[in-house]
C-alpha cells in the first residue's frame, strides 16, 4: 500500500545515508564535470576526490542539476511508493534544479509539489527534517509547504572557507581578492541571504584559531537559537579541528543533537577544502 506523503531532496542536503534512512527520504544526484569526464555526486565522486583532483592539478570542474527528464523519472519511481511528494531543492539562484524539478512536476496532475529553500548544504537538511516530522504528525503537504516558507529567514547557512581559491575558480570572486586572502591570511566567512552567497565577514591568521573564532561569533547570540539541532558540516576537516567545534558548540550552546555532515562534491566544488560551517534554525 502506498503511504500518502513522502519528502525528497537533492544530495545538495548533504545529509548521510543513516540520516536519510532514519528519515525515510530519497535524493536525486547531481553531476560534476572535470577534465576527467562527468561523475555522479556521492555515488561516483566525494568532496574528497574534488579536493584530490585540484591537489592534482586539475583546472575545471562545474556542477550540473539533474535534467528535467531525470527529475521525471525520479519523481514517477517515487509515486510508487507516495500518493504525493515534496520535493525540497537547493537554493534556485545558485542552480537550476529547482527549475528543473518544477517543470518535471508539471506532468504529475498536483501529486508533486517542489519548494526552494534558498539555502544550500544541510541548510536544507533542515527543511527536509522538519517536513518528515510533519508528515510523521499527520500534517498535509499545505501545512508542511507553509511551515516551510516561514523557515527561510530562521534557517541560518554559514561557513567559513580557508582561503579564496574555489571561490575564485567558481566566479564569487575576483583575482585581487584571492590574492589578498594568500597573501595575508585572510579567511572569508560566506552566509546565504535572500538566495545568494554574501561575503559576511572575514577572520584573519591561523586558520584552527579563526575556525574557532567564527564558531562563537556564530552562536553568540544562544537564546535566539532553536536548540533542536545544529549540523556541523565540512568539506574536508582534521579531526583536531572538528572535535574542538564539537566543544565549543556544545559549551556555547547545548543543541539537543550534534549532527557532523560531510558535504557533497557539489557544495565542495564550490567552496573547497578545509571549508567549515555550523548550520542552525533561529527562534
Amino acid at each position: 500500500m502506498k503511504k500518502k506523503l513522502g519528502i525528497t531532496s537533492d544530495c545538495t542536503c548533504d545529509m548521510s545515508e543513516e540520516l536519510l534512512e532514519q528519515y525515510d527520504v530519497e535524493v536525486i544526484y547531481f553531476y560534476i564535470n572535470t577534465d576527467h569526464g562527468s561523475f555522479k555526486d556521492m555515488q561516483e565522486i566525494t568532496a574528497s576526490n574534488v579536493v584530490e583532483y585540484f591537489a592534482n592539478g586539475g583546472k575545471q570542474i562545474s556542477t550540473v542539476a539533474p535534467a528535467v527528464y531525470e527529475y521525471a523519472d525520479f519523481f514517477e519511481k517515487m509515486l510508487h511508493k507516495y500518493e504525493q511528494i515534496i520535493h525540497i531543492t537547493i537554493c534556485a539562484t545558485l542552480s537550476k534544479s529547482y527549475e528543473n524539478a518544477l517543470a518535471a512536476s508539471q506532468r504529475f496532475d498536483g501529486r508533486v509539489k517542489v519548494f526552494n529553500t534558498n539555502h544550500l548544504s544541510t541548510g536544507i537538511a533542515h527543511f527536509v527534517i522538519r517536513a518528515t516530522e510533519m508528515v510523521r504528525e499527520g500534517k498535509t503537504s499545505d501545512d508542511i509547504l507553509a511551515n516551510l516558507e516561514n523557515m527561510i529567514n530562521k534557517v541560518s547557512t554559514s561557513f567559513i572557507a580557508e582561503n579564496a581559491d574555489y571561490l575564485y575558480r567558481t566566479g564569487r570572486v575576483n583575482k585581487f581578492v584571492r590574492f589578498a586572502c594568500s597573501t595575508f591570511n585572510i579567511h572569508p566567512v560566506l552566509f546565504v541571504k535572500n538566495g545568494k552567497i554574501k561575503l559576511k565577514t572575514v577572520q584573519i591568521g591561523d586558520y584552527d584559531k579563526s575556525v574557532l573564532r567564527y564558531v562563537r561569533k556564530e552562536l553568540s547570540r544562544p537564546g535566539k537559537i532553536d536548540r533542536k539541532r545544529v549540523f556541523i558540516t565540512y568539506c574536508t576537516c582534521p579531526i583536531r579541528v572538528l572535535n574542538k567545534i564539537k566543544k565549543q558548540v556544545r559549551e556555547i550552546c547545548p543543541f539537543d543533537e550534534v549532527l557532523e555532515a560531510t558535504a557533497s562534491a557539489t557544495i565542495t566544488s564550490n567552496c573547497g577544502a578545509n571549508t567549515v560551517g555550523v548550520l542552525f534554525v533561529r527562534k
